[in-house]
């Protein structure tokens, strides 16, 4: 009798550990975030999974301490391949509320991709990085 219990709850277990797995894959893993005492500046993949030769949208926030919305930043984003040189691919960004950017960029072919963000503000360059696979 003990040893059925064992096997249901072992099986249990591993249909919740298989539940957390696909749950957790399904959400963007490709995020970052950069805050100081002046400015706050986040990163994240809209999509879950990033398909080579297909865009791949990004959004960055920007705020100034204390949560005010920066409008208009000098912000570019690039992705490229740390482990290869294939190029560095410039996003086309558009600022679809104040302090709140999209970025469209377009990966050439599969695997481990960097996307970086580069904010010009005041006198200062603050850079974002996150990496995200293309499949």
């Amino acid at each position: 009798m003990k040893v059925k219990w064992g096997i249901v709850l072992l099986l249990l277990c591993m249909l919740a550990a298989l539940i957390w797995f696909r749950q957790a894959r399904a959400h963007p893993v490709a995020e970052a975030r950069y805050a100081d005492e002046q400015i706050r500046m986040e990163i994240q993949a809209v999509q879950a999974v990033a398909r080579p030769m297909k865009e791949t949208a990004f959004q960055v926030v920007l705020t100034q301490w204390p949560e005010v919305p920066i409008s208009d930043a000098d912000l570019a984003l690039n992705i490229t391949m740390p482990d290869m040189f294939c190029g560095v691919f410039a996003a086309e960004i558009v600022e679809s509320e104040p302090g709140v950017y999209n970025a469209i960029a377009m990966p050439v072919m599969k695997g481990q991709w960097q996307a970086e963000a580069i904010l010009r503000w005041e006198d200062r360059h603050i850079t974002v990085r996150t990496l995200f696979t293309v499949r």
